[in-house]
């Protein structure tokens, strides 16, 4: 019976495959992963890459999970798939479909690691969990530690991941969420099933949210507001007093009519005390948020390196490329009670595939977490000691506005930073990102640094016929009648030169605050690295002395201050894309011992700032210690007191949980 049911929709797969485009529905798409998810039939959904008919409703049946005897799926219908049974449509012209060849679901060593585990593609067999299948380690949520069990569903069938002695992940603790994707409740609407939205199609639109032809009708009637992009640097005045210097980063109690209207605003500023030696930090880290494929699991990376992405194929390491973002989540959490870090310098790519999973053009204040994503990739995984309470300063990537589309809600990153404990109960208000580009000035006791938060994503934003795989402003993926309303892009016509208005405003305003600070240091943190828009960072650098920027983009970790690879010097640059969102760049050894994923601890003072690159197994990579770049000129400052690089040694250093020894204060 099971047989005939998945066969009854593949074949109705095929017939709604079949269907002429209507004018609702979704122009043709490149496909670039293995979820095809957005062009399901309505109530159909994956059980472990099988698709099936039903959805699931209940979280003993979230993605077809807890029905049926030991080992079992449910399709959300009662019918349970397991112990290496296989359902073939040989008839089909989507190929065979097999699951669980192996021993007993496929157990052992790894989840889609490399010639194993792959779901194949559309129109050809499609297989998953041959060879040694999903899971590694001695036990996921069980006992001490995180890693995933030595059996997927043992027992009863009641949802227990392995039962193993628990050395997993270490100190990040992690148990998953138990809302399924399709669970309707007062608060949490939904328009689809698919929940892994890999680059697609939202799955979710808030209460109040216009059709993308009402948006754009909106934008372009006389009510519409006009685009807000100053030029100048000014205050909010609806920040509630004291104005004066505070220990927290402080915007308006509420967030704006349009979520860009405070763009270009300069925060209030916050002092921080020294703490015993004079010395602050502040981490750094961007791509980080990954891909929860099933409820209940741990995210995991993007998968960016299958043969589909061919620039990027490589093959998938155990141990770092399916654990990567828990890797550096873990380490952080370590190295935090010794470092303290004031905040954290976040530098988009918040979430994969595609942003945040909601239309954008919200309601004014409408903030919620249809997904999980707030609560189980960062809220309760960013966390602990030393991480508690800190906030999080941050720009938005290109992937936050959905990575080939630009409809993901962006401006749910935005209105984030206004989250309410009473809507959201998970909320820590940490997360500090009120514009699409804003400044912060910090102080400290004898010395004070600028920020400046630049939206860079004008390089990912082309002609709509250009570059489908790799453009925001595509219409291979964007709705014909695509639009985010009045706080734009309008349309997918208008989205290039959006994009182009914003960095045009940017850069103008980058140079009225840039002459006016008076700070010791001038930091900018955006998300694209200086390769993009080089001739910008330069001359800003030079006449205004620029000493640092701060990107991500690429997924890996680098430091340039005076290599032959930085093309700003003296200004240093470093990229910080390894935050583990997304599979790397390069192939990382599972011990962590590269530069494929990490985060950066910056050591602020008067006269220097150290920088350590610090890999997702705990190493440092790297140490480099620079000095203030003087305006107009080609140097920097000369210093002649004891360095915080003194006394370190030499090359790669290794810290453990238990001795820290190498974080210098």
């Amino acid at each position: 019976m099971a047989s005939l049911k998945v066969l009854l929709v593949i074949s109705a797969f095929q017939s709604f495959l079949s269907q002429e485009t209507s004018e609702n529905s979704l122009p043709e798409r490149h496909l670039q992963s293995d979820d095809y998810s957005d062009y399901l039939p309505p109530g159909a959904h994956y059980v472990h890459g099988v698709l099936v008919q039903g959805a699931p409703s209940t979280p003993g049946n979230v993605n077809g999970y807890g029905s049926g005897a030991s080992d079992s799926y449910s399709d959300g219908s009662g019918n349970s798939y397991g112990d290496g049974d296989s359902y073939t449509d040989s008839a089909s012209s989507s190929g065979t479909v097999s699951y669980g060849n192996g021993a007993g679901n496929s157990y052992g060593n790894g989840y889609d690691n490399g010639n194993s585990g792959s779901y194949g593609s559309q129109g050809t067999d499609a297989s998953y969990g041959d060879g040694d299948g999903y899971g590694n380690g001695n036990g996921y949520d069980n006992g001490n530690g995180d890693g995933y069990g030595d059996g997927y569903g043992d027992g009863d069938g009641n949802d227990n991941y392995g039962n193993g002695a628990g050395s997993g992940y270490g100190s990040v603790e992690y148990a998953g969420p138990t809302l399924g994707p399709t669970a309707t409740t007062t608060d949490i609407p939904t328009t689809s099933t698919s929940y892994k939205n890999q680059h697609g199609i939202t799955t979710f639109s808030m209460p109040g949210t216009a059709s993308f032809a009402e948006l754009q009708r909106r934008f372009e009637s006389d009510l519409a507001e006009k685009e807000n992009l100053p030029q100048q640097p000014w205050y909010d005045e609806e920040v509630p007093a004291p104005y004066e210097c505070q220990t927290r980063f402080r915007v308006r109690n509420e967030p704006p009519e349009v979520i860009t209207d405070l763009n270009g605003v300069k925060l209030p500023p916050t002092c921080f005390k020294d703490d015993a030696n004079g010395l602050h930090h502040v981490f750094v880290i961007g791509d980080w948020g990954g891909v929860i494929n099933h409820y209940g699991d741990p995210p995991e990376p993007a998968d960016h390196r299958k043969e589909v992405f061919a620039a990027h194929h490589r093959k998938f390491v155990n141990g770092a490329d399916d654990q990567a973002q828990q890797n550096v989540a873990k380490w952080m959490k370590i190295r935090a009670p010794k470092s303290k870090p004031d905040y954290v310098i976040n530098l988009g790519d918040n979430f994969y595939w595609g942003g945040i999973n909601v239309q954008c053009g919200a309601p004014r204040g409408e903030v919620s977490d249809p997904a999980q994503q707030w609560e189980w990739i960062w809220e309760r995984f960013y966390a602990g000691p030393g991480l508690d309470g800190v906030q999080w300063l941050g720009v938005l990537g290109n992937h936050d506005f959905g990575g080939f589309l630009f409809t993901s809600g962006w401006d749910q990153t935005i209105a984030y930073t206004w989250a309410k404990k009473e809507k959201l109960h998970f909320s820590s208000g940490r997360w500090m990102t009120p514009a699409l580009y804003y400044s912060s000035e910090v102080r400290y006791s004898d010395f004070t640094v600028d920020w400046f938060f630049v939206d860079s994503n004008v390089f990912d934003a082309f002609d709509e016929h250009q570059d489908p795989g790799h453009n925001i402003c595509g219409a291979g993926h964007n709705y014909p009648d695509a639009s985010c309303g009045t706080s734009g892009p309008a349309s997918t016509e208008d989205c290039p030169g959006w994009f182009k208005r914003l960095w045009d405003a940017q850069i103008p305003w980058l140079e009225n605050s840039l002459d006016v600070s008076t700070a010791d240091w001038q930091i900018i943190a955006t998300h694209f690295p200086p390769e993009h828009g080089t001739d910008v960072w330069r001359r800003l650098g030079h006449a205004y002395g620029v000493d640092l920027v701060v990107t991500a983009h690429r997924h890996i970790q680098e430091v340039h201050v005076d290599d032959e690879a930085n093309m700003l010097k003296p200004t240093a640059f470093i990229v910080s894309g390894g935050g583990g969102g997304i599979t790397s760049e390069g192939i990382p050894e599972a011990h962590g011992k590269d530069d494929q994923y990490g985060f950066m601890d910056l050591t602020l003072s008067k006269h220097e700032i150290r920088i350590e690159a610090i890999s997702h197994g705990g190493q440092i990579r790297s140490t480099h210690c620079i000095t203030q770049r003087l305006k107009g000129m080609y140097d920097t400052e000369k210093f002649s007191g004891t360095s915080l690089c003194d006394g370190i040694p030499s090359g790669i250093q290794l810290e453990t949980p238990e001795s820290p020894t190498s974080i210098h204060t």
